[in-house]
């Protein structure tokens, strides 16, 4: 009975001390009202598929609202296709508020001097923004969303 309980007690201090998952959010675009970054510790390769999750946050706002969206991006780095697979929302308060996922959507081509083609670069060729870039979106809203 000691031994059930002290292996249960490792495996809950094992999870305890996994990492929470690391982000790292590069700026690769922005319009007057949003700024979209990608985290580049997101980049995943599935066979001949790279995934990586891009923010869409407001550039202007009150220090206390923490919206924004995290939309998962498909590329298909060989073809020069990418896609959406999903996009996540979070509400003021910095939680989830949805989640729209979006499966089998059309490939489409990278087209020069558009978001897909920036993220292509960042995906397939390792190209990384200047500083700043940041730990969190929190952490970038903090900062006064510059």
């Amino acid at each position: 009975m000691i031994v059930k309980y002290l292996v249960l007690g490792v495996i809950v201090l094992a999870a305890a001390a996994t990492p929470a998952a690391a982000e790292s959010w590069h700026p690769f675009s922005r319009s007057p009202n949003n700024v979209f970054m990608a985290d580049v510790d997101s980049i995943a390769a599935n066979g001949e598929v790279t995934s990586v999750h891009v923010a869409t946050a407001p550039r202007h706002g009150t220090a206390s609202d923490y919206s924004y969206s995290v939309e998962t991006y498909e590329i298909q780095c060989a073809t020069g296709h990418w896609r959406t697979a999903g996009v996540v929302e979070y509400g003021p308060d910095g939680t989830e508020a949805g989640r729209y996922p979006e499966e089998g959507a059309a490939w489409e081509e990278v087209r020069p001097n558009t978001s897909p083609e920036f993220l292509n670069n960042i995906v397939c060729t390792g190209s990384r923004a200047q500083p700043p870039i940041w730990p969190t979106i929190k952490d970038f809203i903090d900062a006064g969303r510059a």
